[in-house]
């Protein structure tokens, strides 16, 4: 039987090494101009079959168009990340962000995967700043010849840093003609297409630019030490009683702690010696017992006396609606309603768009939901199919709503549910927003279940919204954020100075007596 396993065990192996091997090998071949196309029809079909308001922000006709005309400028066999590169154009004029194309990352081995697994990146002593299409230097934490901060990075090895913000910072956007979403989203990720054109990197060599001196220093990754014998041999002593573990693994759960990031999904604070103070940072509407977390949030409110809620959703790129809905209905009395229109393409797209997301043996329970959300969709007065179905319900206790003052803080990062909450908020007239644009488009996203499609031939994936989601009422400018009260932008000496100017902002009008807040109303 050992040995019988021990073969499965091997062939497993083999078998996962040679599909890494073919999939970055397809990375690099060229792809035969008929095919390419089909993948483009491929696309387009999807995008018609299942989108919701692919039409939102420009008319069907110039869609057509451009299909049309990227089909013709395909002319000789490409890559799949040089399909990519004509593609995301498209997508980007849509102007909807939860619906995109992936550039195709090479695997790396199980080999390649226990080497890096407990390394720390090439970049991990360095943090950036994004401003004026521009990378700057915030901190070199290494201790060997730091750069200054405020230097401007410009060759990451060989490659170009203003070649690669002009290359793929198109590809980035959120919502309508909103700005502060790409900005915001480039100037965190854009270490990844590096590591899309390089692959993972044990060193790299990065020049500066400082006043008027070209600055070049060799960075590297950072592995774990290897253990000796003797080392291994040495159990570290458990200072931590078994009932505190299971407070602190209790709390993570319900609070959704994030082990990457060491950072909790929801957390309340209390930034001064005034208990009446707090900031309720919410990082995303995806983790958390919502539930309990949210009354025991609330609980803790009320029994400080707090007077003053900062809430913080910058750079919250959304989740689920219910857990954005509960959130509201703790800060709103009237909140039974968080939802206006729930716009589908047609009768089936959305029950359909459910078998893309779930695994073959759960297709007998989604034919019931298909079925349900089929004779739940009806044409509304402007003949649109509209989805009569919960996307959320929420039951709080009533006494513990918030209604003493409110200030939000949103930025570029505040997109999808986070615009959504904002949204109702703003319209409300509830809260004090303090920050810049959000991402996401004041009227509404195309969000919903998102499926992801594979090209039959590229292999490159697309994903879909499938439901225009809009909050209870909409404003006539379309394809802009909520704007904030108070405009604040984080600059690079806020950042270097390690400042949060919004939080210091709201502080400073809360010393002054909410001033700028009850003159707003």
């Amino acid at each position: 039987m050992n040995k019988t396993f021990s073969f499965f065990l091997i062939l497993i192996l083999l078998f996962g090494c040679t599909s890494v091997r073919e999939y970055n090998k397809h990375i690099d071949e060229d792809i035969a101009v008929k095919d390419l196309k089909k993948d483009v029809d491929f696309v387009y079909k999807k995008l018609k079959r299942y989108h919701a308001k692919l039409d939102l922000y420009q008319s069907k006709k110039s869609i057509d168009y451009k299909f049309d005309s990227l089909k013709n400028t395909i002319n000789k066999p490409l890559t799949p990340n040089e399909l990519y590169l004509k593609l995301f154009p498209i997508f980007r004029s849509l102007k909807h962000g939860h619906t995109d194309v992936y550039p195709l990352y090479k695997k790396l081995t199980k080999k390649e995967l226990k080497k890096y697994k407990e390394s720390k990146s090439v970049f991990h002593n360095y943090s950036f700043f994004f401003e004026n299409d521009s990378i700057f230097l915030v901190k070199d934490f290494s201790k060997t010849n730091p750069i200054n901060s405020g230097a401007v990075l410009l060759y990451i090895d060989n490659v170009s840093v203003e070649d690669l913000i002009k290359k793929y910072k198109p590809s980035v956007y959120g919502d309508g003609n909103n700005k502060t979403f790409s900005n915001n989203l480039f100037g965190r990720t854009f270490l990844n297409y590096i590591t899309l054109e390089q692959g993972i990197k044990d060193s790299v060599e990065l020049t500066f630019l400082m006043g008027d001196k070209i600055l070049s220093k060799k960075t590297f990754r950072e592995f774990p030490k290897v253990k000796t014998k003797e080392e291994k041999s040495i159990k570290p002593v458990d200072t931590i009683s078994k009932t505190v573990k299971r407070q602190i693994k209790l709390k993570q759960k319900k609070y959704g702690y994030s082990k990457s990031t060491k950072r909790y999904s929801k957390n309340l604070t209390f930034p001064t010696n005034d208990s009446t103070i707090a900031v309720l940072k919410i990082t995303d509407f995806r983790k958390g017992k919502i539930r309990r977390l949210y009354k025991e949030v609330f609980t803790d409110i009320k029994n400080n006396n707090v007077q003053n809620l900062i809430l913080d959703i910058r750079n919250n790129g959304g989740g689920f609606v219910k857990d954005a809905h509960y959130l509201y209905a703790y800060l709103v009395d009237d909140s039974d309603k968080f939802l206006g229109k729930k716009i589908v393409a047609n009768k089936t797209s959305f029950g359909k768009s459910m078998y893309n997301l779930f695994p073959v043996a759960s297709y007998p329970f989604l034919w019931i939901g298909s079925g349900y959300s089929y004779f739940s969709t009806f044409k509304n007065d402007e003949n649109e199919y509209e989805l009569h179905m919960p996307f959320s319900f929420t039951k709080i206790e009533k006494d513990l709503v918030y209604n003493g003052n409110l200030y939000v803080i949103i930025n570029g990062g505040s997109y999808s549910a986070s615009a959504l909450i904002a949204a109702n908020l703003n319209e409300n007239k509830r809260g004090f927003f303090v920050g810049e644009e959000t991402g996401g488009d004041y009227n509404g996203t195309v969000a919903g279940l998102m499926p992801k499609f594979t090209l039959p031939h590229s292999k490159l994936k697309i994903s879909v919204g499938t439901v225009y989601l809009s909050p209870i009422k909409q404003r006539i400018e379309l394809g802009h954020g909520v704007y904030p009260n108070k405009e604040i932008k984080p600059t690079l000496d806020s950042r270097r100075k390690n400042r949060d100017i919004e939080l210091e902002w709201i502080l400073q009008d809360i010393k002054n007596g909410n001033k700028v807040l009850k003159n707003s109303n």
